[in-house]
């Protein structure tokens, strides 16, 4: 029989002394842990390349288009370009903000799941809607900047070329910003909204991706095929073009000419601002249901 001994060590053990942040810095912390896992952040460099590819993508028409204009008179704003305004750049910027939302929602949502990060969370004074909330916030917050960004540098970027001055362009083009921001909401809670809603229930990142994109587009083909159904109630089907939605919104607030299935069914671009704003109700309410036994 051998002989055991142990040893005690004196760790140095000492309570937490510092700054308790309590639930307002728990929520900060889930913010800021959404925006750096969308953007690959701290991770490895395959997570990087899709985000940023559709950053570049999404900047590199204004910097090109601004640059331009700086360097050739004859380039203006007003030049035959498929980007030569804030409504056409938008229009642009939508289709990759979808393209971004199709991966980045099942990122937040899903890798919390399978990491088991939410039992982490659920040890922190945080309830389900703070956790909604933060996520929800951390894709909001991304997708905005890099939308608004643009946008920002075209606007002081034309201003500083106008024959009228500068300060006079800022002002005159001021309502330029509103109707910039209030598109660039319509394209990430349109296009936003249905992809939490889907990564909220789905198990695999590529999957839920792939599902999300699969319904904006296939939504759009369904509801053209309602315009050729004669039943009483088919225009309706139109309504369930989600992808079609924000660009009707965008059209609305540019005063541009309209398109799309709803459009040609007859409905005005309040309903598909009503579908918008319902399909967002419904997600926080599924996703409230989903979390609120696990935090």
């Amino acid at each position: 029989m051998t002989e055991q001994t142990g040893a005690v060590f004196d760790l140095g053990y000492k309570p937490y002394e510092g700054t308790r942040l309590g639930r307002s810095g728990a929520i900060r912390a889930i913010i800021k842990d959404g925006m750096r896992r969308v953007m690959g952040l701290r991770r490895k460099a395959r997570k990087k390349v899709y985000p940023w590819t559709l950053v570049v993508l999404l900047a590199l028409p204004a910097i090109v288009f601004v640059g331009l204009a700086f360097f050739l008179s004859t380039f203006s704003p007003e030049a035959d370009s498929p980007f030569g305004g804030h409504s056409e750049y938008l229009g642009l910027s939508g289709a990759i903000v979808m393209l971004f939302v199709a991966l980045a929602a099942p990122e937040l949502l899903i890798s919390d799941r399978e990491q088991g990060v939410l039992s982490v969370y659920s040890s922190r004074p945080i309830t389900a809607w703070d956790y909604i909330a933060a996520r929800a916030g951390a894709l909001f917050a991304v997708v905005a900047t890099f939308v608004l960004a643009p946008n920002i540098l075209m606007y002081f970027g034309f201003a500083a070329l106008d024959s009228e001055g500068m300060a006079s362009a800022l002002v005159g083009n001021l309502d330029d910003l509103g109707k910039v921001l209030l598109t660039t909401i319509a394209y990430i809670v349109g296009y936003g909204a249905p992809a939490l809603l889907i990564a909220t229930y789905a198990k695999r990142t590529g999957p839920a991706a792939g599902i999300y994109l699969a319904i904006m587009f296939g939504s759009a083909g369904f509801a053209e095929a309602f315009q050729n159904v004669s039943f009483a109630g088919a225009r309706f089907g139109t309504l369930l073009s989600f992808l079609q939605h924000p660009e009707v919104i965008r059209n609305w607030v540019f005063d541009q000419a309209q398109t799309g299935a709803p459009i040609e069914a007859g409905f005005d671009p309040w309903a598909s601002l009503l579908v918008i704003v319902a399909v967002a109700v419904l997600t926080t309410v599924l996703m409230y249901r989903r979390y609120r036994v696990e935090l």
